[in-house]
């Protein structure tokens, strides 16, 4: 059984660095965290300049920052962090990773030491709350962005599109005008309106050049008493 324990020795303790173990296994694991950061989107594990430490750090801040989980710490990474800065970080990543409710136990030495053994179930379930947050929250990101880019840009189509609305409005604002109420008769100036709310509704009616029954019990009105506004009328009956 590996130990999880790292070993320091004098020149390395007085160097602050931490003796990374070279055990095939941890080769292994060590891999397959950084194709499962690769995977997951942290395209930065397969930069070769980046040391294990950086890949492994940098891609578990990235997943705490993907699953957009409210932490009070900062969780600031940048490369080459001297020794104190490590310690202080990793610190800070497994608490926060605790504070998430990750089952598989971490300690900072084990970041520190590059146990990758110990690392990897933890990156796993990072990964997996990574990829169901993105997937939460996808679609509303996806249609954020479309959103803001109709804002500020169109593409040709689109345009095509609106000019084809503004000529159809256009042409059917002209078609509702030919075609609305037209008025062709209108009351003289001095005659009084007839009693009754079904006669007044008749001869409105009649002004606009629509044939209604007439009303029971109403009386033809006399001749003379409308004025024809339409083309080429001299006089007709309202009411």
């Amino acid at each position: 059984m590996l130990s999880t324990e790292t070993h320091l020795t004098p020149a390395t303790a007085r160097e602050g660095q931490v003796d990374v173990r070279e055990d095939e296994d941890q080769s292994v694991k060590l891999s397959e965290i950084v194709e499962l950061l690769v995977a997951a989107g942290y395209f930065r594990a397969r930069i070769k300049g980046l040391s294990p430490f950086d890949k492994i750090v940098g891609g578990m801040t990235w997943c705490i920052e993907t699953c957009n989980f409210d932490v009070d710490v900062d969780l600031l990474f940048h490369e080459n962090l001297t020794i104190g800065q490590k310690i202080a970080l990793t610190e800070r990543i497994v608490s926060v990773v605790r504070s998430m409710g990750c089952p598989p136990r971490l300690e900072p030495h084990q970041i520190q030491g590059l146990d990758a053994i110990h690392i990897f179930p933890v990156i796993q379930w990072l990964v997996k709350k990574a990829l169901e947050t993105r997937e939460e929250f996808g679609d509303e990101t996806r249609k954020f962005a479309v959103f803001e880019f109709l804002r500020h840009h169109s593409d040709p189509r689109q345009q095509q599109q609106q000019e084809t609305l503004r000529q159809v409005g256009g042409t059917l604002a002209s078609v509702q005008a030919s075609y609305g109420p037209k008025r062709r008769w209108r009351r003289r100036a001095g005659s009084c309106a007839p009693d009754g709310r079904g006669v007044r509704v008749h001869t409105t009616v009649l002004e606009y050049g629509h044939l209604a029954r007439r009303p029971p019990n109403t009386a033809a009105a006399p001749q003379g008493e409308g004025t024809d506004e339409g083309d080429g009328g001299s006089g007709g009956e309202v009411g």
